[in-house]
């Protein structure tokens, strides 16, 4: 059973939750943990209506809970009447997936996207229930017989009462504490008005007579659902919900198709086009781009810049040049705090480095004065000591008062003359305040063992005319592939989703055999394959035993016939970033899935093989450990293949371009020598090249990753064209 979470916050009875006319959240003192675990403690949270946010915070800070905490409305103090739609990063968890939606195995993507709007279905099947009512009580105004007006008005509305006592009862059954028990004393009144309906439909069927004016009654509630629908604009919602199908790369055989023959990342791109379609108040998308490639990623960040602009959007990503051009405010959890910045992530960074940098050089500043005034204090009381001067001593004696009672930064924030009434409200132990420096996470670093060198010269590996095709297929996947790879270079594989290339990273490590054509390789060649499913498999592999990192390491090299020391095991899961609690003691299968991405790569890495093939390796993990296992395979003398969609991870690792943004170079100001980006200095190997795989062919990219988004930048463009020409017709 999963741990509950809890979660508190200051309220008082003005608050937004019981006017429920605000669709902004402003919640003070929120506080959230999960099991004993705290997770934010004491923090703001703040949601502006209309603003795209990032969220930003380590693996296990609580980025999953807090969206969870804000889905099923266990945060005191959150408006009723605003809407909370969430993908989430398992599609168990996400929005519209089979308990939201009709469980109709024969539904097609479209119908099942389209039902994916709980409410809007509710509605329509009110809306059209009531209209059968409607022609009902039609009939029966024609017939002058009151009492069938009465029945069929009685039955709407109890159906109305067994929703409503539904829904009470699983608000109820998620609360806890006096947020719990005041929900079930709603759920208890809720009971008894089905009691009581129940009972007066039945005593309707002995007495028919009308107790008002059911015919108004019936009107009324038509009039109520055609408003909720006309806000929901359910006419287009099948145009809409194709065209967002159509953006997230469903093909029309596809969206025409049963929804229950879809793969499971499919099916999270179909969960998507339902939060997307939602007309909602606020959005919550937890690593939307987990299963896009890189063309419905640029797709999705044009929709949401440009097609939702009255919806508050939360979004958490591992990808830094989607959020980057997406987000307009940035929030981090940091330390069980919950802060903001009026920015993008590289604009928070750029400016956390100019704030540290600034810190530190008046720090330093203040440091070299007060040596010296310590100094002289201190030549002033051996000369009033060496001559019995007592000026000099009372001299010294008050420098030293001074230094001690009123010592620190000489101006405000704003820059002004520090004054002790203006800037240093509060009760301190010295007369002024000194240089503030926020307290930083701790760094992620990465460390990976050199590669072997090989004996003779060779390139590791080399496709000559090669081509592939699956048995039942009609034409081949792949079509005279030539390339090469010489020892320490890099190469990156691109393209969308289904064009070949995890089978090409199958084909380099002889997991498939091509249909023509050869595949060379170094004669010393070992291959260290990180597949896009590893985690997957290791959750497989031990799922329901108690297994740990470090046993599970340990097993793995033993049946391989190897015999490893326990210390260099550890040693190992300690340099990637893996220790403590979650290598000795945490099962594996309670790991998250950016520590099950470790101990995938730390089996491969142990004994660092001459090449690396990762593909996709950047899903599941933090934004800091991205950054930290790019500085590491830029430091790696062994040759690497990339499959990615990551365009920041492609240039860094690949192409050997600069840690920091083009933004945050452009604005460096000279201050690059503050020893916080070794990345950029510690660089192995060769510059690697961009391959872009795409309708059987493996071109190369001679702009590198920047040449790959243009061009799908056109593609899109032209795609619209084609879309707005038709559209017209």
């Amino acid at each position: 059973m999963a741990p509950e979470i809890i979660c508190t916050s200051q309220q008082s009875r003005f608050h937004t939750d019981t006017l429920a006319t605000s669709t902004e959240i402003d919640l003070k003192g929120v506080h959230i943990s999960i099991g004993r675990t705290d997770l934010l403690v004491d923090c703001h949270l703040r949601l502006k209506s209309g603003v795209r946010y990032g969220l930003l915070g380590r693996n296990g800070t609580g980025k999953s809970t807090l969206f969870t905490a804000l889905r099923e409305g266990l945060i005191p103090g959150l408006p009723s009447n605003v809407r909370i739609v969430l993908v989430s990063q398992t599609l168990a968890d996400s929005f519209g997936e089979e308990g939201d939606a009709e469980k109709n195995d024969k539904a097609t993507v479209l119908e099942r996207v389209i039902a994916m709007d709980r409410v809007r279905t509710k509605a329509l099947k009110q809306f059209e229930g009531a209209s059968t009512c409607s022609i009902k009580l039609s009939a029966a105004v024609e017939s002058h017989s009151a009492s069938r007006i009465q029945r069929t008005v009685s039955a709407y509305e109890l159906e109305l009462i067994k929703e409503d006592y539904a829904t009470k009862k699983k608000i109820a059954m998620r609360r806890s504490g006096a947020r719990g028990k005041a929900a079930r004393l709603e759920e208890d009144k809720a009971e008894l008005r089905l009691k009581e309906a129940e009972e007066a439909f039945a005593n309707l069927s002995l007495n028919p007579t009308p107790s008002s004016d059911p015919l108004s009654q019936a009107m009324s509630h038509l009039s109520d659902l055609q408003v909720i629908l006309d806000a929901a604009d359910y006419k287009t919602t099948a145009s809409r919900a194709g065209v967002i199908l159509n953006g997230l790369a469903f093909t029309q055989e596809m969206i025409d198709g049963a929804y229950a023959s879809l793969s499971g990342g499919w099916r999270s791109r179909a969960a998507l086009a339902g939060a997307l379609l939602v007309q909602s108040e606020v959005l919550l998308l937890d690593e939307p781009n987990n299963f896009l490639d890189l063309p419905t990623t640029m797709w999705l960040e044009q929709y949401l810049t440009e097609q939702v602009d009255e919806r508050t959007i939360v979004v958490t990503s591992h990808d830094q040049e989607f959020l980057d051009r997406v987000v307009e405010e940035t929030m981090y959890i940091r330390l069980q705090k919950l802060r903001y910045f009026e920015g993008t992530p590289l604009q928070l960074e750029i400016h956390e480095r100019k704030e540290r940098k600034r810190a530190l050089k008046m720090q330093g500043a203040l440091d070299k004065k007060r040596a010296h005034v310590e100094s002289s204090i201190q030549k002033g009381r051996a000369s009033a000591k060496k001559t019995g001067d007592d000026n000099r001593a009372r001299m010294a004696a008050s420098r030293q008062r001074k230094l001690d009672e009123r010592w620190g930064v000489e101006v405000n924030a704003k820059g002004h003359r520090f004054k002790l009434n203006r800037d240093l409200g509060g009760y301190y132990l010295t007369a002024r305040q000194g240089v503030e420096m926020e307290q930083q996470e701790g760094g992620v670093r990465i460390s990976l063992p050199q590669a072997p060198e090989l004996r003779t010269l060779g390139d590791l590996v080399t496709f000559d005319k090669v081509s592939f095709k699956f048995p039942k297929a009609k034409k081949p996947l792949l079509e005279e592939v030539s390339f090469s790879l010489p020892q320490g270079g890099r190469m990156a594989f691109v393209g969308a989703n289904g064009e070949g290339k995890t089978t090409l990273g199958q084909l380099i490590t002889g997991a498939l055999k091509p249909s023509s054509g050869t595949i060379s390789t170094h004669p010393q060649l070992k291959i260290g394959h990180y597949g896009q499913h590893s985690v997957e498999s290791l959750t497989r592999a031990t799922q329901g035993t108690r297994t740990t990192a470090i046993q599970y390491f340990l097993e793995h090299f033993e049946k391989r016939g190897e015999v490893v020391d326990e210390g260099e095991a550890r040693a190992c899961l300690g340099t990637l970033g893996l220790g403590g609690k979650a290598m000795g003691e945490t099962p594996v299968e309670g790991l998250s899935g950016g520590q099950k991405v470790r101990l995938a790569f730390s089996l491969i890495v142990f004994r660092p093989p001459p090449l690396l093939l990762l593909d996709e390796i950047t899903t599941h993990l933090d934004l800091a450990t991205i950054k930290a296992l790019a500085a590491a395979l830029r430091a790696f003398s062994g040759g690497i293949i990339l499959i990615t969609h990551d365009r920041w991870f492609c240039r860094c690792v690949t192409e050997l371009a600069s840690m920091r943004g083009r933004e945050e170079e452009a604005s460096s100001d000279d201050d690059d020598d503050d020893g916080e980006d070794e990345g950029d200095e510690d660089v192995q190997g060769k510059k690697g090249k961009v391959w872009r795989v795409m309708s059987g062919k493996v071109r190369l990219m001679e702009g590198g990753m920047d040449e790959y988004v243009l061009k799908v930048e056109r593609a899109m463009a032209r795609k619209a064209r084609l879309a707005a020409q038709a559209q017209v017709k």
